[in-house]
This record gives C-alpha cells, structure tokens and sequence, in this order.
C-alpha cells in the first residue's frame, strides 16, 4: 500500500514538474488568461451596459454611445490576443473556447472582428442621435455581425 502511495506522489510531481517547465504551455495559458479577461472587461462589460438599455430601458442612450465607443476603442485588438498555439487541441477545451478554425480562416477572422468595430462606430453615432429603436437595430446588428461574427463559426461550445 506505501509503495502504491509513493508512487502516485512521484507520478504526480513529475506531471506537475513537467507542465511548470514547459514555458510554451505557460506563455498560452498567459495568453489565454489575459485574452478572457479582456473580453470580460473590455467588450462584455460595455456590451451589457448597451444590452440592458435595448432590452430593459435602463440608462441612458449616452451610456449606449459612451459603451459603444468602449468597444470600438478596443475591438481591433482582438487578433492580437489569438496568437498561434492558444486553441483548442493544444489547450483543453475547459481552458478555451477558441476553435483552430480561427488560424485556419485567419482571414475571415480578422474580417469578423473588423464588422465588431465597424458596428460599434455605427452604434455610437446612432446612439448620439437618441433614437431608442434604432439603437435596438443597430444593437441587433452589432451583436449579430459583430459578436456572432466571430463565436458562431471561431468559437466552441462552453464545456463545463
């Protein structure tokens, strides 16, 4: 029995020992890190904001053009956080939701983060105006070339 023991504890260290050394696994678990919460703070933040005032009224359609311009600042940094190596497959699909299909259509990728930011412009000039349902439109428009753009065909189901 204390030789089974033994033997899981030097198995496990030398599992762990050999993840803490690789540093590629280390710099793409950074890079995903860093990536989720960017998308958490810099697009879903502001996006909730805009959310809320289409579907609930709440706020105001400043707070629409002050969030949608939040996310026009940031959009085009998005290709940046996908960096070769940080997809599923290489990571467990616990870790990321980006799919390999991103670096395969790496063009279609940058067009579809391009429509988030050209959305976005649209949204806060729209929201500038004050005109509630064509917020709501634009709102519609943005969440469906802009974010869908990228998560329906770059990226994969939340595996729990």
């Amino acid at each position: 029995m204390r030789k089974l023991t033994y033997m899981t504890v030097a198995v496990l260290i030398l599992a762990v020992g050999s993840l803490a050394s690789d540093p590629a696994a280390a710099d793409g678990m950074a890079t995903i890190d860093k990536r989720k919460a960017f998308m958490k703070t810099d697009i879903l933040k502001p996006f909730l904001v805009i959310k809320k005032f289409v579907k609930d009224g709440a706020g105001t359609a400043s707070d629409v053009a002050a969030s949608a311009r939040k996310i026009n600042a940031v959009a085009g940094q998005i290709p940046a956080l996908f960096p070769k190596g940080t997809s599923r497959g290489e990571f467990d699909e616990k870790v990321t939701r980006a799919l390999p299909k991103i670096w395969e259509d790496w063009k279609g990728f940058e067009t579809a983060t391009a429509a988030l930011v050209t959305e976005s412009a649209a949204l806060a000039k729209i929201a500038d105006g004050g005109d509630s349902a064509a917020i709501g439109a634009q709102f519609g428009k943005m969440g469906k070339l802009g974010c869908g753009g990228c998560h329906k065909p770059f990226r994969g189901a939340k595996v729990k």
